[in-house]
């Protein structure tokens, strides 16, 4: 078995359980070897199977998610605008209402 690691920056992590959310959700996926996630980068760290799942797939899976992947660091108002957004939407990425 080859292994292959992808790293990407992404936009939309605004909160602690972000990146628990999206370790849980890439290490659901068949291929997916192991997954971190650096806060306060903003980086994803993926170790996958090539023969199983594609780089593609993953950052497809990664939008889906809506963590964007992108291609350098998110600037320091990219992340501020990010976590005021979801403020003000009143729901984080779970659905769940936020106090």
């Amino acid at each position: 078995m080859e292994e292959v690691t992808l790293k990407t920056y992404v936009k939309g992590i605004y909160c602690i359980q972000c990146p628990e959310i999206i370790i849980s959700g890439l290490l659901q996926t068949r291929g997916v070897i192991d997954a971190d996630v650096a806060y306060f980068q903003s980086l994803v760290t993926v170790t996958f199977d090539p023969e199983i799942i594609s780089e593609e797939k993953i950052l497809q899976l990664l939008n889906e998610m809506e963590y964007e992947p992108i291609p350098r660091r998110p600037t320091v108002s990219e992340q501020i605008a990010s976590r005021i957004g979801y403020l003000f939407r009143g729901k984080n990425k779970t659905g769940e209402e936020q106090r």
